[in-house]
């Protein structure tokens, strides 16, 4: 559950502050949520000429709501910042779209195969038919494009 949803204003996360150090405990909060409180109070208190990095200085040693936020935010499990979500890699039958109508092609035969085989991975049936013995010409194509495309590439 995303938190920052639920709390609406400074106060809240003030409160949460003062349960998690006097419980010793975040109470479901994780450090994301305290350091962006400090950075957004920093902000508000920000002297002009004064930097980012020194606002936040001076909140967390100077200001009494800013030291809470700090001793909740070392309390707190997790990180300062969320990492940003990675895209899904792609799947294998658009990977072989992108790679031109030979990968295709195999991609083709291997769900093909899979479907007969079940018990096999999409990886397993796709290294079979990658060398299988009447794919050679296919894997010569394959390696053709690959070339082709990568020469594009270095030329422009």
């Amino acid at each position: 559950m995303e938190f920052q949803k639920v709390l609406q204003s400074d106060e809240s996360i003030v409160v949460y502050a003062k349960i998690a150090v006097n419980q010793g405990r975040s109470p479901g909060l994780e450090k994301d949520a305290f350091y962006d409180a400090i950075v957004k109070r920093a902000d508000e208190l920000r002297a002009d000429g004064e930097s980012q990095q020194q606002a936040f200085s001076k909140v967390i040693t100077e200001d009494e709501t800013g030291r809470l936020l700090y001793q909740a935010m070392k309390i707190a499990p997790g990180a300062e910042v969320k990492p940003a979500p990675q895209p899904a890699p792609p799947s294998p039958e658009a990977a072989a779209k992108l790679l031109g109508p030979a990968p295709a092609r195999l991609h083709s035969q291997a769900v093909d195969h899979q479907r007969a085989n079940p018990r096999l991975s999409y990886e397993s049936a796709y290294s079979r038919m990658c060398t299988a013995p009447e794919n050679a010409g296919l894997r010569a194509e394959i390696n053709r494009e690959h070339l082709a495309a990568s020469m594009a590439a270095v030329n422009g």
